[in-house]
């Protein structure tokens, strides 16, 4: 079962190769970011990230553990707006 997740305060990223600025307020948009995140830009923070937002959604984490391994590989990618 995938539940609805908010996170506690939105984060803003631009969109990788832009400048669009996207704002991500649940655990459902993050996920969607990291599907579509070229496969050649990977890595250990993408995959800690992937795993967080994944278990939360199925109960296994909390919202504030995938949130923050989210933020930390946006901040890793260069791609978290402060």
């Amino acid at each position: 079962m995938m539940l609805a997740l908010r996170l506690s305060a939105p984060l803003r990223i631009k969109s990788a190769g832009t400048e669009t600025i996207r704002d991500v307020s649940t655990l459902q948009d993050a996920s969607e970011i990291l599907v579509d995140w070229p496969h050649a830009k990977r890595g250990p923070f993408y995959q800690t990230a992937r795993e967080q937002i994944e278990a939360a959604l199925e109960g296994r984490a909390t919202a504030a553990q995938a949130q923050e391994a989210f933020s930390a590989f946006c901040a890793h990618a260069g791609v978290l707006v402060r």
